[in-house]
């Protein structure tokens, strides 16, 4: 890669201070309200911002220089983190929440459609698994950091690191530069936001299994809120003195089993021949790994459990990313920006469903619930292949013979 990683190790350094406000974040609030419904809307509150962002982030990635959407993402996100230092009230939180799942789309959707164009020297699987092992790194450095921290420091430290990272990746991003192949076009005017809509809309209709990829996608992320809500809960029953910390251990093994898979995954050769029936696999057992996890109150069984989510957490993630970067790069960034739709509509069903669920059955039961039906469907998906697969092969031989 050469030169290329410096980028993608700042980044990564970047989601280590993301990783500790947001953990941060979440304490605080809990901390101040004692309420799930407040925790709930500031886990939303990133989520609603990402939709709204995603309506049109694609559009733009596709239309303006990515590098340069970059850069101002991570300025506005550095800025709007600062804010947090004002006061800890929850209104404010969740405000900050919104910007910053605002912003975090616009940067997340032209990064991800932009690396075939940096890496395109380099096979899609192998620079996705490296990508997810840095992020893995950085959940495990982040949490535990914010674990540690958590004893020793106020949480304006913690947010301060947070927007200092958010400038370095900016810097990084102003003198490094690649050839983009995406020529400048201008803000779109209604007509042409139409046009390019449409143009999706006639492409995802041309490729099945992809709509088939985002229906499981959408239900995963549904089923992510049951452990984003459920972890701090976990946490707090383990331990309430101790929350913070108990929260970034229970992530921080999560991001060790993801690094190690994130390792594993390029250097195994069957895991290289059909990228959609292993993304389904892993998907399967992560949700079962989520089920486990937030089943246990037994802290050695649920670092365990977490441990193997972790691994197969990973690996989804990875294989969705390479899967939909196999676009065409004239539309890629339009096609992630419906991807982060998707993330961020099952994450907003799932808090609204989390908030609900949670006012007559146990947390547990809503985590049986929500991953239940993601592995129904992933289930239901992998049928529809083999079936798909089968009969593809049938024909094959009968057109032999004759």
């Amino acid at each position: 890669m050469g030169k290329k990683h410096y980028f993608l190790y700042t980044k990564a350094f970047s989601e280590v201070g993301n990783m500790m406000e947001m953990i941060m974040m979440n304490t605080v609030v809990y901390s101040l309200t004692h309420s799930t419904t407040w925790l709930s809307a500031v886990l939303a509150a990133r989520v609603v911002g990402g939709i709204i962002s995603s309506l049109f982030s694609g559009i733009l990635a596709d239309r303006f220089n990515r590098r340069h959407l970059m850069i101002g993402s991570d300025l506005i996100r550095g800025l709007c983190v600062l804010s947090m230092c004002l006061a800890p009230t929850p209104i404010l939180f969740v405000m900050t929440a919104l910007v910053l799942g605002f912003f975090g789309t616009f940067f997340a959707v032209s990064f991800s459609a932009e690396i075939p164009q940096i890496f395109r020297e380099e096979k899609n699987l192998e620079i996705n698994a490296f990508i997810s092992r840095l992020n893995a790194i950085s959940m495990v450095v982040g949490f535990f950091a914010s674990a540690l921290l958590s004893n020793l420091v106020n949480y304006r430290a913690v947010v301060g690191l947070d927007s200092v990272t958010f400038f370095l990746s900016a810097f990084v991003l102003f003198f490094y530069k690649w050839d983009s192949n995406v020529k400048e076009s201008g803000m779109p005017n209604w007509k042409q936001l139409f046009l390019y809509g449409n143009e999706v809309k006639q492409y995802l209709n041309g490729q099945k299994m992809l709509l088939l990829i985002f229906l499981v996608f959408l239900f995963q992320t549904f089923a992510a809120s049951s452990q984003n809500v459920g972890i701090p809960m976990l946490s707090q029953e383990l331990s309430a003195k101790h929350m913070t910390f108990y929260q970034g251990l229970i992530w921080g093994v999560w991001g060790i089993g993801s690094v190690l898979s994130t390792w594993i995954i390029p250097k195994i050769k069957c895991l290289k021949e059909n990228f959609n029936v292993v993304y389904l696999g892993f998907s399967i057992f992560a949700s079962a790994g989520f089920i486990l996890l937030l089943s246990n109150k037994i802290i050695e069984v649920i670092l365990l459990f977490s441990f193997f989510t972790g691994m197969f957490d990973a690996g989804s993630g990875t294989y969705f990313s390479v899967i939909v970067q196999q676009t065409e790069n004239h539309i890629r960034g339009r096609i992630f920006g419906v991807a982060n739709f998707l993330r961020g509509l099952g994450f907003t069903l799932g808090f609204v469903g989390a908030s609900f669920f949670l006012k007559i059955i146990s947390m547990p039961q809503m985590v049986w619930i929500f991953h239940g039906s993601t592995i129904v469907v992933i289930l239901g998906s992998l049928t529809y292949l083999l079936t798909k697969k089968s009969q593809s092969i049938s024909e094959k031989k009968v057109k032999g013979v004759l």
